[in-house]
């Protein structure tokens, strides 16, 4: 049973309300920015070694920071590979941008890309060789436009929007399908509303 979880960028948007979800189910809630000392595009080794030190249950790779959002995915799930720990990392839509698309070569879309296709390694190899001795789940969610301050290159009241809590409760149904023995790798979601543009 999960006590205690830590979430990057939690002071606002998806990061404020998941930490608040997951306070109202009883769980203790470590979260880290920069407004509480931790500067992840500053002080990268700091920031890893105070997640790997605090030691909670549940990861969760929240704030996009360039490259450093990646190296700590590869880096905490190092540390906790043989834990009963949870990652779960909020990677985007962007990781599926096609080929062909003339978004794919941007560096969020790359970021992104680098995420995914780590998780997919590691989920992959975990049900053909590394079941006997890995512990630690890792979920990668890729999610579209939320309606947040997260600037974006296209303007997103153009598209449907998540809002923040929905985001968080796909967060809170990972967590408890993983403690039900059912860990799903992945999954994409978006919203089904009207864009704000539209209606």
């Amino acid at each position: 049973m999960y006590k205690s979880a830590l979430i990057t960028g939690h002071t606002k948007g998806i990061g404020l309300a998941t930490a608040n979800l997951l306070q109202q189910n009883g769980l203790e809630v470590v979260g880290i920015s920069r407004k509480s000392g931790h500067d992840l595009s500053e002080d990268y080794e700091e920031a890893k070694h105070f997640i790997i030190d605090k030691n909670p249950d549940i990861f969760i790779n929240n704030a996009y920071v360039p490259q450093n959002q990646t190296n700590l995915l590869k880096d905490v799930y190092k540390a906790w590979e043989t834990k009963d720990k949870l990652i779960i990392n909020l990677c985007s839509v962007a990781a599926l941008v096609p080929l062909d698309h003339p978004d794919y070569n941007m560096p969020y879309a790359l970021d992104k890309r680098n995420q995914k296709r780590f998780c997919d390694d590691i989920n992959f190899n975990y049900s053909k060789v590394n079941f006997t001795h890995t512990k630690c789940g890792l979920v990668n969610l890729n999610f579209d436009y939320v309606k947040t301050s997260f600037k974006s290159k296209h303007d997103k009241r153009l598209y449907p929007n998540l809002n923040p809590k929905e985001v968080a409760d796909i967060i809170w149904y990972a967590i408890k399908s993983f403690q039900s023995n059912i860990c799903f790798r992945e999954l994409s979601f978006h919203s089904t509303k009207m864009p704000e543009l539209l209606t």
